[in-house]
């Protein structure tokens, strides 16, 4: 079950889409895919659990398809799932291959050998923040001011409790950008919008927030989308207008969406 995948066998660790947009906006979807190499077997979990919030970011990829259609901004997407590893984990967080998710015990990720582990952070993780440098260095050397918008989802209820924010900013260097986008969030919707809310990113929390940020030329939000609000295309479809209004304002520019068929 823990084999290291053959190398044939691999899929690239980064989806580019739009590489060569125009626009300053820069669009992150660490936990965009489910996917895991033939070899690990599902990771000895049940298919059920392939379908859940453990193993991906329900909804957050097609909401950033749109937002890069929309702003015509270049668009990273993890091609694999997050219980292979954890795109948005420092190198040394316990969870970034975890061993456990939301209760749930994940077979093929206890008692890695460090081979397996160096494998995982080799083939995976490196790859696609690697590519995540090359395209903020692109957008810092193009533009004036070059914005990340890191975008994820997240669950309604966790550990029993229920979590009243619909959207989550978060940030930890980048307070003025964060501040913007909320106020206009709140301009465009009648969300409950959380400052650093589901999770708090000024610890930091995870891997972009601290690696991207305006200290290196870039500044950088984390954006949390409440899954129940993104469950089908419309759904989809109506958040990703309102959120692209609210970023439209910061760009500058207009929500170019594409005519009805």
């Amino acid at each position: 079950m823990n084999n290291i995948t053959n190398q044939n066998e691999l899929t690239p660790a980064f989806e580019i889409i739009n590489a060569q947009g125009k626009s300053p906006l820069l669009i992150a979807c660490d936990h965009a895919a489910n996917l895991i190499p033939p070899s690990l077997l599902n990771l000895g979990l049940d298919a059920q659990y392939w379908q859940q919030h453990i193993a991906y970011d329900i909804g957050a990829r097609q909401v950033a398809l749109r937002l890069s259609e929309f702003f015509d901004a270049p668009l990273l997407l993890a091609k694999y799932s997050r219980l292979l590893i954890d795109l948005n984990r420092h190198l040394d967080d316990p969870s970034l291959i975890p061993e456990i998710s939301d209760g749930i015990v994940i077979p093929a990720n206890n008692n890695l050998s460090a081979e397996q582990r160096k494998h995982r952070i080799n083939h995976y993780f490196q790859p696609y923040h690697q590519q995540y440098q090359r395209l903020a260095t692109a957008q810092i050397a193009q533009h004036s001011r070059p914005i990340i918008l890191a975008l994820h989802s997240f669950t309604p209820m966790m550990n029993g409790v229920a979590r009243p924010w619909e959207v989550g900013v978060l940030w930890n260097q980048d307070a003025v950008l964060a501040k913007q986008l909320m106020k206009n969030l709140a301009e465009v919707s009648d969300f409950n919008i959380g400052d650093n809310q589901p999770y708090h990113a000024a610890k930091p929390l995870g891997y972009a927030q601290s690696i991207y940020s305006k200290a290196r030329g870039i500044e950088l939000v984390m954006l949390e989308i409440r899954q129940d609000l993104i469950a089908n295309d419309s759904q989809q479809n109506n958040i990703a207008q309102l959120i692209g209004k609210a970023i439209a304002n910061i760009l500058n520019q207009p929500l170019n969406q594409p005519s009805p068929a």
